[in-house]
């Protein structure tokens, strides 16, 4: 099986996968808007295992980028990393996924990513959820239809908003706390922050399926979905590498 390197360039975390939706080695680092194509070429060759039998492996590239200021720069570096041309996710790249929504182009790369990723697993309707940034939730019906979705402030930026905006409440570890009940300030902005936006995403998919009427599955992904997914009420499966399955099927069909 064809191995490529996929890349999400997302808000916070840049997230790096190398092989294929059988196994992917992965990298992160954190997103800087302000980094070159040559910083981003050393660091690929610092942090990317690619010892000679890999790199006679890999077929190409595929990046998705919510970071307008960077995407040019990282499919440079890409390109030049592998010596084959990157394959950017936006206007004129295939995707297979037919977009109802008022303004197709708006659809962030991720999200079409996130919704091919959820609808290969589930062969069926499907909503998957991202937390990263921002918590995301994007419908796709069995026709393969992207029919919309709805976008929450993530848990970090809920919790830097909070702390920056009160003068005696402190950041906290974004751990699951022991009560809901907390027995003090730093229980309690956990409490709120983890199990309050735990009970909104099932809030939020109840909504969803009783306007859809479809009876979908239900993927979770995302750097938060390890700490929130088994939280949870609603029946769904994490999957952290969604994005990268997403981008290695646009692939395929643009090869």
């Amino acid at each position: 099986m064809k191995k490529i390197i996929a890349i999400d360039v997302g808000n916070s975390e840049t997230t790096v996968g190398l092989g294929n939706s059988k196994n992917w080695e992965g990298y992160r680092f954190t997103t800087r808007k302000t980094i070159t194509s040559d910083e981003l070429l050393m660091m690929f060759k610092t942090i990317i295992d690619l010892d000679p039998i890999k790199e006679n492996l890999i077929d190409g590239a595929i990046i998705c980028s919510v970071v307008p200021q960077i995407t040019n720069s990282v499919a440079t570096a890409t390109s030049k990393f592998i010596s084959k041309e990157a394959i950017v996710v936006g206007p004129g790249v295939k995707t297979g996924l037919k977009v109802n929504i008022d303004n197709p182009k708006e659809l962030g790369p991720d999200r079409i990513a996130n919704s091919i990723g959820g609808y290969i697993k589930s062969e069926s309707a499907v909503i998957v959820i991202d937390l990263g940034t921002a918590t995301t939730f994007d419908l796709v019906n069995e026709k393969k239809e992207y029919l919309g979705g709805a976008i929450a402030p993530g848990i970090k930026i809920s919790l830097n908003a909070l702390t920056s905006k009160t003068s005696s409440l402190k950041s906290v570890e974004l751990e699951t706390p022991r009560k809901v009940v907390g027995k003090n300030t730093y229980e309690a902005i956990q409490s709120g922050l983890i199990l309050g936006h735990s009970s909104m995403i099932d809030s939020m998919i109840e909504k969803i399926i009783l306007e859809s009427g479809l009876k979908p599955k239900i993927f979770v992904t995302g750097g938060l979905g390890k700490i929130l997914h088994p939280l949870l009420n609603i029946k769904s499966k994490y999957q952290e590498d969604l994005t990268l399955d997403g981008l290695e099927e646009i692939y395929k069909l643009n090869n």
